[in-house]
Formats: structure tokens, C-alpha cells, sequence
């Protein structure tokens, strides 16, 4: 699954996308949403230190277009397993390019999920679920990072360097909880929701 901001209606291969509503393949409960998974490409950025601007890499080369405005991801904690901060990387859009930190993780898990992205005629769609599980070879693009870390509340954004305390690579899942995510595109393998993903307009 990738995920994306959704341009115009989740797609989920999984793939997930904030700009209408997600892209990729298919979502679970038979809608399509901002996920699309498919393998991410290997790349080689140079170290990441802590306290030091993260380093730029390079856009994967398959990379498909995503919204100019990223979709927003909340959920009461969300939980990262052999998380890795790669850097920063300008996605494409479609008329220009779009400043995102990439990490990279083998599974991701996100309680009380909720997805809301831009809809037709100036609505937003709002995707929700009681835990959404992204996991194998997992790629997360996002322009703002939000969340408490030990208690401590953390931001990370390609503005800013990398914040001491924050492992750049950990082999044991990382919790944030209270996260708020301006998520522009996710890429995995494989995509579930327990129980059910709904959709609604707001």
C-alpha cells in the first residue's frame, strides 16, 4: 500500500495519499482510500544526526503524483517498528513538487485511526477505524509530524533538524501517542483495519 495525500478517492494498492481521499488499491470494506502498497525502492541517504538538518534523498523513481495539500492523520498513538528516519524528499505533484520527511519502517499501527483528506465541492472525507495496520516494507511521507514521545511532545518537519532523544534507527517499536500526521503519501505491502473502515463527509 502506498499512501498519498488522496487526489481524488482512496485507492489502495495499499497506497495512502492525503489529497481527496486516498489512493491506492482497494481499501477494506470494499472502498478505496489513501493507501497504496506496493515495495519501496532501496535508497542510500547519507547519515542522519541527531540535532542536524536530516539529509535530502532522491524521489523513488516510480513516485506518483500526490496532492499538493497532505491529508490529516490523527489517532490516540500509533506504533513504529524498526523505525528509520531517511530524510527529505520532494515528491511530485502536479504542477510542481511537494518537501516531505520519509521514514521507513517494517510495520506500522495507528489506534482510534482517522484519515481526513479533501473532497468534492469543498468537503472533506473522513476515513475511520478502531486500528489500521500497514506492515512490510513500509515508506511514510509526511511535511508535519506531531506526537508525545515518553511524554515529551515532538515535531518533525523538513524545516527542522531531528530532535535529540529521537533514535534515527530503532530495531523495537517506537509509540507516539496523540499523533497528528499531515500524511502526503504511504507506500507498504499490506493494508488492514480492525474492525471495518468507514467512510463519511464532513
Amino acid at each position: 500500500p502506498t499512501a498519498s495525500a488522496p487526489a481524488s478517492s482512496p485507492t489502495a494498492k495499499p497506497a495512502v495519499t492525503a489529497t481527496t481521499a486516498p489512493t491506492g488499491r482497494p481499501a477494506p470494506g470494499g472502498t478505496s482510500g489513501p493507501q497504496r502498497c506496493r515495495p519501496g525502492t532501496p535508497v542510500s541517504p547519507a547519515p542522519v544526526q541527531p540535532g542536524k538538518p536530516l539529509p535530502r534523498v532522491a524521489v523513488d523513481p516510480d513516485q506518483p503524483p500526490v496532492a499538493k495539500k497532505p491529508g490529516r492523520l490523527t489517532g490516540s498513538k500509533v506504533t513504529m517498528t524498526a523505525l528509520r528516519f531517511e530524510g527529505i524528499v520532494d515528491l511530485p505533484t502536479v504542477d510542481g513538487t511537494l518537501r516531505a520527511l520519509k521514514f521507513t519502517m517494517s510495520k506500522a499501527v495507528t489506534d482510534d485511526f482517522q484519515l481526513d483528506v479533501d473532497g468534492p465541492l469543498a468537503t472533506t472525507m473522513r476515513y475511520q477505524t478502531g486500528a489500521l495496520t500497514v506492515q512490510g516494507d513500509v515508506s511514510f511521507y509526511t511535511t508535519r509530524f506531531v506526537g508525545r514521545f515518553l511524554g515529551i511532545k515532538v515535531t518533525l518537519t523538513p524545516d527542522l533538524p531531528l530532535p535529540d532523544g529521537i533514535p534515527i534507527t530503532s530495531p523495537l517499536p517506537l509509540t507516539f501517542t496523540e499523533p497528528v500526521i499531515d500524511l502526503a503519501y504511504l507506500d507498504c505491502d499490506q493494508l488492514s483495519v480492525e474492525p471495518t473502515l468507514k467512510l463519511g463527509i464532513v
